[in-house]
């Protein structure tokens, strides 16, 4: 599932093409065309964790969430793209923009987003202006989290938007928290230094095409690994030579060092 620097990196894009023009076309899955927004200035297109927003200037907003299989695809205008199995579909004269398998893409009305059932539980997004990673940890510590896995709650969405499985193994790793500590027995100030981590990473990777952890200059070749443990399984930690483990948390891949971030007594 694309995180949330991902998302960002679309909304910045598609910003450039969009803010300020007029919509031609505009199609959503459930609701086919729109006519109703052609012609429509878009204002705004935003991220807020993983969620794609494109604000209309009548007082509609498309909301996107991309999911597991839901990609972005930009063309020209009269480019011919198919719309037929698209989730939407929108243009200007210039560009168009066109998403397949969303996970889900619905208009609804901006005045109605503080209340939108998947918007008003979001925790404070990490790539922001200003993160609240104090708030996020202040979330974090809330009492149904205390016995729950580390992992698991620091990519909860309602805790801190935009951080999902990737940034989960990498933060965790490079703060030497074993993924399956209880969230309570991490303590506020790692649990502070985690997210700090996390918007770090997730910012300087918003300049780049390809999302790597592992600073360049720890890279001696090119095929040398860019993630310190995702998707690293068996293979020897980058730090210690430890063989990186693999385990399934909530359905997904966790992978960890056992040296490097041992396990507690809590465990």
């Amino acid at each position: 599932m694309p995180e949330g620097d991902t998302i960002h990196k679309i909304a910045r894009r598609m910003g450039r093409d969009l803010e300020g023009r007029a919509v031609t076309t505009l199609s959503v899955q459930g609701v086919g065309a729109v006519p109703e927004l052609a012609g429509a200035p878009v204002r705004r297109v935003e991220a807020r964790g993983k969620h794609l927003l494109v604000h209309f200037e009548p007082g509609w907003t498309l909301r996107v969430h991309l999911g597991m299989k839901g990609r972005w695809r930009r063309s020209p205008a009269r480019s011919g793209t198919a719309r037929g199995q698209s989730s939407v579909h929108l243009s200007t004269e210039r560009v168009a923009w066109t998403c397949g398998r969303a996970y889900q893409a619905e208009l609804i009305r901006t005045t109605h987003l503080a209340a939108h059932p998947r918007l008003s539980r979001l925790g404070p997004d990490l790539l922001a202006e200003q993160p609240d990673t104090r708030g996020m940890v202040r979330r974090a510590s809330f009492q149904g989290y205390g016995e729950r896995p580390v992992a698991l709650t620091i990519m909860d969405q309602a805790v801190a938007s935009g951080l999902g499985n990737v940034y989960k193994s990498e933060v965790l790793f490079l703060e030497g928290v074993r993924p399956t500590a209880p969230t309570a027995s991490v303590g506020e100030r790692t649990l502070h230094k985690i997210f700090l981590t996390a918007q770090r990473l997730m910012k300087d990777n918003l300049k780049r095409s390809r999302r790597e952890t592992v600073p360049l200059a720890l890279r001696p070749t090119p095929a040398s690994p860019r993630l310190w443990v995702y998707g690293r399984g068996g293979d020897p930690c980058l730090r210690c030579g430890a063989a990186v483990r693999r385990i399934v948390q909530d359905g997904r891949s966790t992978y960890f060092c056992p040296d490097c971030q041992p396990a507690k007594d809590r465990e």
